[in-house]
């Protein structure tokens, strides 16, 4: 039985015990360990440590129980047994409900004023300070709840705060997907720790197997986290297998970011296989020196390389030579160096001045895995790193070819 509902049945008891034997002045419910409860008044409140319970029943029979054979002792509050005393001094009519009601109110009786104020309405339907308090309105001259109001307008109170049903089918979907995703997350970590046991092959081919959605924020949590380069190419697998957008996804940002060689061309070997233009879109969006660095934008001209991406050949050309601000190793603003100034007369003098040299400097790199990747798309090794060499070349590719307009003799 739910704890609630026990304690309801405690009150309800206390209730008809306080009716029937109005002598009792201390009430206890015992919880008994074996199951069951006894009502009465406990006679050795102050023995400590609890060795046993002596309690006097309603019908003044004194029972001794062990302290092993109670689970539980439940008290009422002071409030809830001076309602019992005072609640049969109210007429059961409107009027008389209804100053139940607020005494309720005064002593934070919420569900004891609830019971009355619905008395209230059931002996006078048009009481309308008992219809407000339960929080009804009035519509169309008929009082309605909450409840029956949002009901009629297809809402409902959901959470804290009203929603349509939609939102609410959205939540418990979310909700779902979320339970579902978190049991995934558990399992996967399960399957990597025994791969590194005699259950190996076992968990590898289990990995291997998932085709579940739900399954790809575990695996992409374990691919970022797993320090070891062959599990991580395991995860990869599997992520491929299942093949969503964000899986693809996922193995497109290891295939750049992940710091094994090893384990980036494997990423790259399942994406090729794959032939999804998000991900080249990924890959051309990594040669921006704004989201990559330059060893990041080399990564990237491999990945293009090995996608056959000739759709990137521009975005490549523009990469050739990047230009990457680079903080100056050197610079120390606590350090005095000299400056040269000249004053308004033309002389000139040797001052002091903070810091040596830029804090920042700016350099031009060349990219040798890009170079790498468009000849490879292209053929035009001979170009190097000359860009508008190779604009010239991109756009004579473009152009249609010359028509001769003369007529044949």
């Amino acid at each position: 039985m739910a704890m609630m509902d026990r304690w309801s049945l405690v009150v309800l008891g206390l209730a008809v015990l306080l009716v029937q034997f109005p002598g009792v002045a201390r009430c206890e419910v015992f919880i008994l360990s074996h199951g069951g409860e006894l009502v009465g008044e406990l006679l050795n409140p102050q023995q400590s440590p609890r060795q046993s319970y002596q309690i006097k029943t309603a019908e003044g029979v004194v029972v001794t129980l062990a302290a092993n054979q109670v689970k539980q002792v439940l008290r009422p509050k002071p409030e809830e047994l001076e309602y019992q005393s005072i609640r049969s001094e109210y007429p059961d009519t409107a009027e008389g409900q209804w100053n139940l009601a607020e005494w309720c109110k005064e002593k934070k009786l919420t569900a004891y004023r609830r019971a009355h104020l619905e008395r209230v309405i059931e002996l006078d339907p048009d009481h309308e300070a008992a219809h407000k308090a339960l929080g009804h309105v009035k519509i169309d001259g008929k009082w309605t709840t909450q409840r029956e109001q949002l009901d009629s307008q297809g809402l409902r109170f959901y959470r804290g705060r009203v929603r349509t049903q939609q939102e609410i089918d959205i939540l418990e979907e979310k909700q779902r997907t979320n339970a579902a995703e978190k049991e995934w997350a558990q399992k996967i970590d399960r399957l990597v720790i025994r791969l590194g046991s005699d259950q190996g092959e076992e968990a590898r081919n289990a990995l291997l197997a998932i085709r579940d959605p739900l399954a790809v924020k575990g695996l992409v949590a374990a691919l970022k986290r797993s320090p070891s380069p062959a599990v991580r190419i395991i995860l990869a697998q599997s992520l491929a297998g299942i093949g969503t957008h964000e899986a693809v996804m996922a193995l497109a940002f290891s295939a750049i970011e992940d710091p094994v060689e090893e384990v980036r061309l494997s990423c790259l070997e399942l994406l090729k296989k794959k032939k999804d233009p998000a991900v080249v879109e990924y890959f051309v969006g990594r040669l921006s020196v704004k989201k990559s660095n330059n060893v990041q934008i080399n990564r990237a001209g491999v990945a293009l390389k090995m996608m056959e991406a000739h759709s990137a050949i521009g975005p490549l050309i523009d990469s050739l030579i990047t230009v990457h601000k680079i903080r100056n190793p050197n610079y120390n603003p606590n350090q005095m160096s000299n400056t040269f100034s000249t004053g308004p007369g033309g002389g000139g003098g040797i001052g002091m001045g903070m810091g040596s040299g830029p804090k920042y400097f700016v350099q031009s790199v060349r990219n040798p895995d890009v170079l790498d990747a468009l000849v490879a798309l292209t053929g035009q090794a001979a170009l190097g790193y000359d860009i508008p060499a190779w604009r010239a070349w991109l756009a004579a590719q473009k152009s249609p070819p010359a028509t001769d307009l003369r007529r044949d003799k």
